[in-house]
């Protein structure tokens, strides 16, 4: 099964927009759950709108898996988020070897056997839980702007999946870096000025596709739908399309 975690510890990069329509994506052939492990619950929000139950009280045995997850319009899976996440988290932060809550739930569970994919949705910072899913995943997938402060949290992922690696999950494997609400006109020196600078840091890690600027992946938000049936013809359903396709290659 792969476990696939979203992460930049900086907010306003397309994380959200990014797993929900990887998960999207990857289950037109495949079956998909979706955690939303960020309290400001915006995979939540953007897929299933509110749930009575959250993500924390299947992880602390509160309530069963059954209790919590939610099937968004027969595509995929959610486990959703809410507010009261927060204190959770706290709780589980707390708590002897809590990195590993993440992992011995999903294996108590056996998930494996329910999923193909799971595409983890992160809050934007190295927090608690954004811990767990390092020792859970099977894959990091980093978006960025190209903005400075946004390229600037980047080396920070790559370190803790470093540290991650060493001691915990040798296989941890980092899909690479991409760009969202990329100018391919305007400010397009800037952006690819940045892009480039990128590249030149982290070599093969940054992939080819890019996701430019595009009205219909705020609107598919809006009406919560991802991208691809909201507007299949629209230049950001090419874009995730295009960006899936590369990471299926590397996964």
């Amino acid at each position: 099964m792969i476990v696939l975690s979203i992460m930049n510890n900086k907010g306003g990069v397309s994380k959200t927009v990014t797993s929900i329509n990887a998960a999207a994506y990857l289950s037109k052939k495949n079956r998909v759950l979706l955690i939303d492990f960020d309290a400001q619950a915006n995979s939540t929000g953007a897929t299933i709108e509110s749930s009575v139950s959250h993500v924390g009280e299947w992880l602390t045995g509160e309530k069963s898996f059954q209790e919590v997850v939610v099937k968004y319009q027969n595509q995929f899976d959610v486990l959703p988020s809410g507010r009261p996440l927060q204190t959770y988290a706290k709780a589980i932060g707390s708590e002897d070897d809590y990195q590993f809550i993440l992992k011995e739930r999903i294996e108590e569970d056996k998930l494996n056997e329910r999923y193909d994919c799971i595409v983890i949705d992160n809050a934007p910072s190295l927090t608690t839980l954004a811990y767990t899913t390092f020792i859970a995943a099977t894959h990091i997938l980093i978006p960025s702007t190209a903005e400075e402060f946004s390229i600037a949290g980047i080396p920070n992922i790559l370190q803790t999946v470093a540290n991650v690696q060493k001691r915990y999950n040798p296989g941890l494997k980092v899909v690479g870096i991409f760009f969202s609400k990329y100018h391919s006109s305007y400010r397009s020196r800037i952006d690819n000025d940045m892009v480039a600078g990128t590249k030149e840091a982290y070599g093969d890690l940054v992939l080819n596709t890019t996701i430019r600027n595009n009205v219909a992946i705020k609107e598919a938000m809006a009406y919560r739908t991802p991208v691809f049936a909201y507007a299949p013809n629209s230049a950001g359903a090419e874009d995730y399309e295009a960006l899936m396709e590369e990471v299926i290659t590397k996964l």
